[in-house]
């Protein structure tokens, strides 16, 4: 048998551990062949080892693994094996100098500082996929064989029960295919299109939307004034490259505030977005590993019913559900912290019974009113007063501060803290409901694509607190200054200008260079990949599209694949047996598809890579 794994990134590594594991449980005697395709090899395109060393992940490095456990409900045995920072600890630094990496003194010197608390660069993280690689590939059966190309598969077709990749200059037959296509890109907008002519009219820098690792900013001189649009992760990204990898430093001054001391090679920066305030800040973790809050009303036996009933929840019912969940973590929390006479567990029992809202429970134990949760407050925390340039400025330094104090409180701690990481753990029956289809087409456009999806990014998908302090440090030095929500970007004369259609003075921002600060969304349509657009050709897949009471056809651009297998399904809608396809490119056919694998919770990408190796180790003829 032979088995392709297109992409060598996080997703198809966790599904070659899988095949290894069933074959070796089940004594497969037949000969097996794997091939890996990926351009960039094993880690794939993100996880890059030679990338910038100030980029960094999101996640805790305790808190990120590729290895099964006991908590993964799986039809395979769990194969156990050391967290990113247990590998990090004890083994990484001999693999790290026997593999005489490129930026091996950056990296030992971060394992030297690396706690369970850190933040790991993402270039020790393609490492430690590397060691897992050759961990796994160590530990495969003599029936077993692999080759790695770095040859870009474009193509697939099918032939009688087999498939053939095809390359530029050769062609691989094989029985299934996991393809993991992880971050692509997308065809250039018109909006996109008109702003690179406009820069090349007038000799300006535009930076389309693309992965910041892979963007060269060092042609970006210290007199040229950037433009950046977009608040979120890639912003990050860009201001790390714009700075602290210029020489600029970040170090504490004597009462523990984070500064910024110029190396004069950074240029001046302009950001912002929609809503014009960052992500906020990743609250410290205070939870062990596998540790979660109770879930009452979008609980998994709730969910789990729904799915087994095939029973479909309303959009109302879906966003209160979320609401009274994340609500009573904050009150519990609230309580312990500020209401010293209240019985914790009575309380909390007291609102998990009150599925109609808690302002009886509220009023009863005296909850004042300015601790009680305003969710107009959380989705715009701007307040009415501020109205113009001046005044947003003096805002958003508070702000800022506010958000780094709350977060440091930590997650089992602060009031609002807690209820963001709540957030965080109904996502895994937030996918199953999406996965399920249990929302109706019209509701799930309405509720989950054009108003969770926004909220839960803002308020449970942001930075580390410390990138949060280095955007208050780099305004207070002056490099850079957010210029306030409703952000516009415009070509005046001969440079980019932005400035807030909110604020009441539209103060006015010059710019040389316009850099669009996000990452591209996963759309079908307009990707770039040629195996993804060869593939709706060739009719062995289809667009995900939703069809809305109002006789429109909403195309999400999401590939559409099986709800139980994640194989690819055609236009008219025949299952590609033992095409599996998941991941970036099901986004919205799936639910927040990216991130990486947390040990101790029932892992929905540890939960996938087995399913995909059961179903292709059972298919052997």
């Amino acid at each position: 048998m032979k088995i392709a794994l297109i992409g060598a990134g996080p997703r198809n590594l966790m599904a070659f551990e899988r095949l290894v594991y069933w074959a070796l449980d089940r004594k497969w005697a037949d000969e097996v062949k794997i091939l890996i395709f990926d351009p960039f090899g094993i880690g794939g395109r993100v996880w890059n080892p030679n990338q910038n060393h100030e980029l960094k992940m999101n996640s805790l490095a305790s808190k990120i693994t590729l290895f099964t456990d006991d908590s993964i409900q799986m039809e395979g045995n769990p194969h156990l094996g050391p967290t990113l920072f247990e590998w990090a600890t004890t083994l990484g630094k001999d693999f790290i100098e026997n593999n005489n990496f490129k930026r091996q003194k950056l990296l030992l010197e971060e394992i030297d500082h690396l706690t369970k608390y850190s933040y790991s660069s993402r270039a020790l993280f393609g490492i430690y996929q590397q060691w897992f690689f050759q961990h796994v590939e160590k530990r495969m059966p003599s029936n077993f064989s692999i080759e790695i190309h770095s040859n870009l598969i474009h193509n697939v077709k099918l032939d009688k029960e087999k498939y053939i990749l095809l390359t530029d200059e050769l062609a691989y037959q094989v029985d299934a295919i996991s393809a993991a296509l992880g971050e692509g890109m997308d065809e250039p907008s018109d909006a996109e299109k008109e702003a690179q002519a406009f820069a090349e009219a007038h000799h300006l820098k535009y930076v389309p939307v693309r992965y910041p690792a892979e963007v060269d900013v060092d042609d970006i001189a210290p007199t040229d004034q950037v433009i950046i649009r977009g608040l979120g992760l890639s912003f990050i990204d860009y201001l790390s490259e714009l700075t602290e990898r210029r020489g600029g430093v970040f170090q504490r001054d004597e009462r523990g505030s984070l500064i910024y001391t110029r190396s004069g090679d950074e240029p001046t920066i302009y950001a912002s977005s929609r809503r014009g305030l960052p992500y906020h800040a990743r609250g410290l973790d205070q939870k062990k590993v596998g540790e979660t809050y109770p879930r009452y009303f979008l609980s998994d036996a709730y969910v789990n019913n729904l799915v087994l009933k095939n029973q479909s929840i309303t959009g109302s019912e879906f966003i209160k559900r979320i609401t009274l969940d994340v609500e009573l973590t904050y009150y519990v929390t609230l309580a312990k912290l500020l209401y010293p006479d209240i019985n914790p567990v009575e309380f909390e029992k007291e609102l998990a019974t009150a599925s109609n809202g808690f302002k009886k429970i509220l009023d009863k134990y005296n909850i004042s009113a300015k601790d009680r949760v305003d969710w107009s407050a959380w989705e715009n925390p701007i307040p009415t007063s501020v109205t113009d340039t001046a005044s947003f400025t003096t805002f958003i330094k508070t702000y800022l501060q506010q958000d780094i104090d709350i977060a440091n409180e930590g997650n089992k701690v602060s009031p609002f803290t807690s209820a963001v990481e709540k957030l965080r753990e109904l996502r895994s029956n937030i996918r199953k409901i999406v996965t399920y289809e249990l929302l109706s087409d019209d509701d799930y456009v309405k509720y989950v694509l054009k108003y969770f999806n926004a909220l839960n990014s803002f308020l449970a998908v942001g930075p580390p607190a410390f990138r949060i302090e280095q955007i208050l440090a780099l305004i207070k030095a002056g490099v850079l200054t957010l210029t306030g929500p409703g952000m516009v970007v415009e070509n005046e004369n001969d440079h980019f200008v932005t400035y807030s259609s909110v604020l009441s003075d539209h103060q006015r921002y010059s710019g040389d260079v316009l850099i669009e600060g996000r990452l591209p969304q996963p759309s079908a349509e307009r990707t770039q990949n040629p195996l993804i657009k060869n593939l709706l050709a060739n009719k062995m897949a289809r667009i995900y599209s939703l069809y809305l009471s109002d006789g429109t056809l909403f195309k999400t651009g999401a590939l559409d694949v099986t709800t139980e297998t994640a194989e690819l399904v055609t236009p008219n809608g025949k299952i590609m047996p033992n095409f599996f396809l998941w991941g970036l490119p099901t986004e919205k056919r799936h639910w927040l598809t990216n991130g990486a694998p947390i040990p101790g919770v029932n892992d929905v990408r540890l939960r996938m890579a087995d399913m995909i190796a059961a179903r292709i180790v059972k298919s052997a003829k």
